[in-house]
């Protein structure tokens, strides 16, 4: 029964998806461990989370634990940073380089990347969602955990020692695999918690080499996540793009998009534009004005 409930939501989110673009979300930590050769004076570990390509944590050398950013640190109190403790990187990084006593020949690379990511609909549901821990020594990949079967990988022959011993550790498997499903927990139900409404802006400007057309623009702006799907109507019929932006960065962290299409002078009325975020959908109409005014067109700059 479980079985065929997946299904349905899975073939649902299909359907759905089928003429809306999907987006995936993701919460990552990033690790890396250099051997530190005579005359190296860089700091030889260094570790960041990142969510939504925002960093919200760092491993702190100096106090040898992990600070929360301060900038939206409430969202993400309820992340945790995988406890892994520095001293364990670099004595791994050290045994892969067969440095004796800390003396290395050479400087060489551990880096890790461990989360999950989502992959959902405009309407905020989940088509897929996945964890993954994966490791990489000297720039290729070496080893990789796979969550289903709590067994590690090897990538690469250099690994099968690395293995074989890893896959002795009964306990700390069984931890990772409780970090990763609760990544995938939190990471299913962050955007839905979290979210910026977008702001939605529409003007027309006289469209070039034809007096008789005009350029019908909708703005949204200031909306977070990233995931979103806009269009112009015409009396409730979805208009075919002249133009359009990808999904733009603003610099507060939020997002910002913009769609065209080409009207016909007089036309006036009738005309919607619709963002759905997240399953709300937002609208706002056009047809007051049939040219764009100078703070419009002040705004707008300052915006794209």
């Amino acid at each position: 029964v479980i079985t065929a409930k997946l299904f349905t939501l899975t073939v649902t989110s299909f359907l759905f998806c089928y003429n809306f673009s999907s987006a995936r979300h993701h919460l990552l930590y990033f690790y890396t461990a250099l051997t530190k050769p005579d005359g190296f004076s860089g700091p030889v570990f260094s570790a960041v989370g990142v969510c939504e390509d925002r960093r919200i944590s760092r491993y702190s050398n100096e106090e040898q634990t992990w600070k929360r950013d301060c900038l939206d640190a409430e969202i993400w109190r309820n992340t945790k940073e995988p406890r892994d403790p520095r001293d364990w990187f670099l004595h791994q990084v050290n045994a892969l380089a067969n440095c004796t006593n800390s003396i290395c020949d050479g400087l060489h690379t551990l880096q890790r990347r461990v989360g999950c990511e989502v992959e959902k609909c405009p309407d905020g549901s989940v088509i897929h969602v996945n964890a993954f821990d994966e490791y990489g020594y000297d720039g290729e990949q070496f080893i990789a955990f796979n969550s289903a079967t709590m067994q590690w990988i090897e990538k690469t022959p250099k690994a099968k020692e690395t293995r074989m011993k890893w896959n002795n550790q009964r306990v700390r498997r069984q931890v990772l695999q409780m970090v990763l499903k609760n990544c995938m927990n939190w990471i299913s139900t962050f955007n839905d918690s979290v979210r910026a409404s977008p702001v939605l802006h529409m003007f027309a400007s006289v469209a070039p080499r034809d007096q008789s057309k005009q350029i019908l623009t909708c703005l949204a702006t200031g909306f977070y996540p990233k995931l979103i799907e806009m269009n112009i109507t015409l009396n409730n019929i979805t208009l075919q793009p002249f133009s359009s932006s990808e999904v733009r960065p603003n610099d507060d962290q939020t997002f910002q998009i913009r769609t065209s299409v080409k009207i016909h002078r007089d036309e006036k009325r009738g005309y919607e534009c619709r963002v759905l975020q997240s399953n709300r959908t937002y609208t706002t109409s056009w047809g007051k004005y049939d040219h764009i005014t100078s703070q419009k067109l002040i705004l707008c700059a300052k915006l794209l």
